[in-house]
């Protein structure tokens, strides 16, 4: 995707790395390099919603929202976004003298946060995209550092799509204005239906657009409702499962480990032992033995 964000936003700031030259089109990931002081800077609404993560450099920010001005001092794992087609009204200086301040910004297509919202709730225009100059995310800070680090490292733009539609729905329903789904019913035959398909495949894998489908309900939706039923989520879930079936399969069978991690859905022996090491503390081969 390609935005432009002004006059400006050209004079102060220089990208010194762009999502774009790793084939990136889902969202534009960016590392900019941001004059230590601006006295007026109008950045223009653009079709996407802007996520900022400073990662060097202190500035102490004034920003003309939507109720007037917002102040702030602004300094190394502080975020901001703004919302789609909103402008922005931006001065700062530089208390601690730094010349140049450096960024991570994301942009979402306005078209991707629309969708998450349709799913989510139906409507788009029943969620309302954060705009604030400071907010506290350990989640999304995290998961910019680790976008920038795959666009290095040239990971596929399908990586930058999934991840693209977790930040929207984890920005709209963390920072966003919008309604809670309607919780789920304890005898919700939706989610009797997910997990009656997850007995069935617990020797397989399965996606979560067939469980999705099987529900009759948006991914995302499905997400939410699974988890407020069961306290997991459905890849969770499954896992543990498989892992129950894999647990009964070495005390009472005779088959091999590699066999079970078959019989069990796990790509290989590997895969299977790393997953039960994890869930039970020990080995599949010192289970058996215990």
């Amino acid at each position: 995707m390609t935005v432009d964000l002004g006059a400006d936003h050209r004079r102060v700031a220089r990208a010194v790395f762009d999502s774009r030259a790793a084939g990136w089109h889902s969202i534009d990931l960016q590392v900019l390099s941001i004059a230590g002081v601006a006295e007026r800077v109008e950045l223009p609404g653009v079709g996407a919603q802007l996520i900022d993560l400073q990662v060097a450099g202190t500035r102490a920010v004034a920003s003309r929202r939507r109720h007037g001005w917002a102040e702030g001092l602004v300094g190394p794992g502080s975020l901001s976004t703004t919302a789609p087609h909103t402008a922005s009204h931006l001065r700062w200086s530089a208390p601690a003298g730094d010349r140049r301040i450096t960024q991570i910004r994301l942009l979402i297509p306005d078209r991707t946060m629309t969708r998450v919202a349709e799913e989510v709730w139906g409507a788009a225009d029943a969620v309302r995209p954060p705009d604030a100059l400071g907010f506290d995310d350990d989640v999304l800070r995290s998961l910019l550092t680790r976008l920038h680090g795959a666009a290095r490292a040239g990971v596929t733009d399908q990586y930058a799509a999934t991840a693209a539609e977790f930040i929207a729905v984890h920005l709209l329903t963390g920072h966003g204005t919008a309604p809670e789904p309607a919780p789920a019913l304890r005898d919700d035959a939706r989610v009797a239906r997910v997990i009656d398909l997850l007995h069935a495949k617990a020797h397989t894998a399965v996606s979560l657009a067939e469980l999705a489908a099987a529900a009759g309900l948006s991914r995302f939706h499905l997400l939410r409702l699974f988890k407020q039923h069961t306290g997991e989520t459905p890849a969770q879930f499954h896992l543990r499962l498989r892992l129950d079936r894999a647990r009964r399969l070495l005390r009472t069978g005779t088959a091999s480990v590699s066999e079970i991690a078959v019989r069990c859905g796990f790509a290989d022996s590997s895969h299977f032992a790393r997953a039960f090491r994890r869930a039970t503390g020990v080995s599949p081969t010192s289970y058996r033995a215990g």
